[in-house]
């Protein structure tokens, strides 16, 4: 691409008051792509929390810029310096990376040197906006997650994307959209993270996306007792039943400090705790009973995240327990293998992520925000 191309895609402006509705679908121009990026044809972006939050000016990138970083579509044209895609590969899009620095060299993407400029900067490398103009005031970034993709065609760092099979059907990219962030950082912190052995206590706190992927990888290593907690009887209530199947689910709402903590001992067959405490939400005081249920020598792995939380427990009680802090970001996940990993169980039948799937038309986004904001599903994903 090497003039401007125009589309439409959704922007996050600044909210004058808190929680207002911001994000609009508005014309933009690209400028034409440098060596390293691609023009990507969307054929469905899912929408994540992160996205939302972002979107009022609780994230790193702050507004006015394109949304979306969780996505699929279809190579329309590359930089004169991209070798991993050609011209019409179907791919999906997950962070991005700089594919050279100690941790990427050695497998390790998801702690890139580079991560904070390449996913939330908003500027190209070596400086300079993805976009030319867009219909409202105020420069635009771009390069969200290193795609911002919540549009018709994305100007994307070719390190976010993960090429799929030619024999790929715009159906099966419709659901691989969501595969890129939330889902893979669940998956990855059983897999990558925990690595628990057969006989496993697992406990998981959250009961979105990224919990119920945790959730649905953890039955395959089939744990002793597999417990599932949330505040919210309406989002576990909407639960497919397949996934919860053969699962602990605690309701934590209303719990004293500790109560929650005192139930999941409960559930154990001899009420020492749990090996494996997977914290998907980012409350401190969710925290606090995930590091207190855990028995001794368990590990605490922080996956969710909130501005400004902090662990709160005391060092005397972790200390004495030997519990294991660990944080995870994206699952520890090497996309590019994560990503037909999580297909090919997929395919096996081993790992419904579908079911947590609910379908809206392109132009509907304000339903699906508020559908995502108020619970009612788990993930949504926008069809072109």
């Amino acid at each position: 691409m090497s003039t401007p191309t125009t589309t439409q895609a959704y922007i996050a402006r600044p909210p004058k008051v808190p929680g207002e509705h911001n994000i609009h679908l508005e014309t933009i121009t690209y400028n034409a792509l440098h060596p390293t990026e691609l023009l990507v044809e969307i054929i469905a972006a899912s929408i994540c929390h992160t996205d939302i939050k972002a979107a009022q000016g609780n994230f790193h990138m702050k507004p006015p810029f394109v949304i979306g970083h969780e996505a699929s579509g279809i190579v329309k044209a590359t930089g004169g310096a991209v070798s991993y895609c050609d011209i019409g590969d179907k791919v999906v899009l997950s962070y991005a990376h700089c594919s050279k620095c100690r941790f990427c060299l050695t497998g390790r993407q998801a702690y890139c040197e580079a991560i904070f400029p390449l996913n939330f900067g908003g500027e190209r490398d070596g400086g300079g906006s993805v976009v030319q103009n867009a219909d409202g005031e105020g420069d635009v970034k771009a390069l969200f997650f290193g795609q911002s993709s919540m549009c018709r065609l994305a100007v994307v760092r070719e390190s976010c994307a993960v090429k799929l099979s030619p024999e790929t059907t715009k159906e099966d990219l419709v659901l691989f959209a969501a595969l890129g962030c939330g889902i893979q950082t669940g998956t990855g912190a059983i897999l990558n993270v925990a690595k628990p052995e057969l006989g496993s206590r697992i406990v998981v706190f959250g009961a979105g996306a990224v919990g119920l992927s945790a959730v649905m990888m953890a039955k395959l290593h089939h744990p002793e007792v597999l417990i599932l907690v949330d505040n919210s009887q309406t989002k576990l209530d909407m639960i497919p039943k397949e996934i919860l199947e053969g699962v602990e689910v605690v309701n934590s709402a209303g719990e004293a400090a500790g109560g929650t903590a005192s139930k999941i001992k409960k559930l154990t067959s001899d009420g020492r705790g749990m090996h494996f405490a997977l914290e998907c939400t980012g409350n401190e005081a969710v925290i606090l009973e995930a590091h207190e249920c855990l028995d001794k020598l368990g590990m605490l792995i922080n996956v969710g995240s909130s501005a400004g939380a902090k662990a709160g427990y005391t060092i005397p009680a972790h200390l004495v327990k030997g519990i294991t802090t660990r944080g995870t970001h994206q699952g520890d996940s090497v996309s590019r293998a994560m990503v037909p990993r999580m297909i090919g169980m997929w395919k096996d039948g081993k790992f419904p992520f579908d079911q947590l799937l609910s379908k809206y038309g392109f132009e509907d986004v304000e339903r699906a925000l508020e559908d995502v904001r108020d619970g009612r599903i788990v993930k949504a994903v926008l069809v072109m």
